[in-house]
């Protein structure tokens, strides 16, 4: 694949995380005006339900998408998820790398873990890791159109 495709590959999964991160916004904007769940209803689970998912589908996005295919448009390694979240810091995403990997935990976790389990916690803890994604995606972005990878 030479240079010209590997941005396009990138700039398509950038614009994905893009609109993935328009859709979980609106999911938390969603969620903020659902009320209290004390005693969620039916229509605050679906709510919450699609937050949690639109939060798993953008870290998935994020790091298997976007960070991989930006080391491979930069012609980095791309054996590891390590070493993508570790280079995602030394490129300034992220203040600490661990913290893309809480998010990918925090994501895992989702995924095995019952909605009604623990609810009140998980939601605080999303809603708080997605503004962390809403940042790495924004610092993405600019270090993009600072390189004038995407048009």
């Amino acid at each position: 694949m030479n240079i010209e495709e590997r941005k396009e590959v990138f700039c398509q999964n950038l614009k994905l995380l893009n609109k993935s991160i328009y859709w979980l916004k609106r999911s938390i904007q969603r969620v903020k005006a659902a009320g209290n769940f004390e005693n969620p209803s039916e229509e605050q689970l679906e709510i919450i339900e699609a937050l949690m998912n639109r939060y798993s589908r953008a870290v998935d996005i994020l790091i298997s998408k976007v960070l991989r295919s930006l080391d491979y448009l930069e012609l980095e390694e791309i054996n590891r998820k390590l070493d993508i979240v570790i280079r995602a810091e030394k490129r300034g995403f992220v203040e600490d790398y661990n913290i893309l990997i809480e998010m990918k935990d925090l994501r895992n976790e989702l995924a095995h873990e019952y909605l009604e389990e623990r609810l009140r916690d998980r939601l605080e803890e999303v809603i708080e890791k997605s503004k962390k994604l809403f940042e790495v995606a924004d610092e993405i972005n600019r270090y993009v159109r600072k390189l004038k990878y995407c048009e």
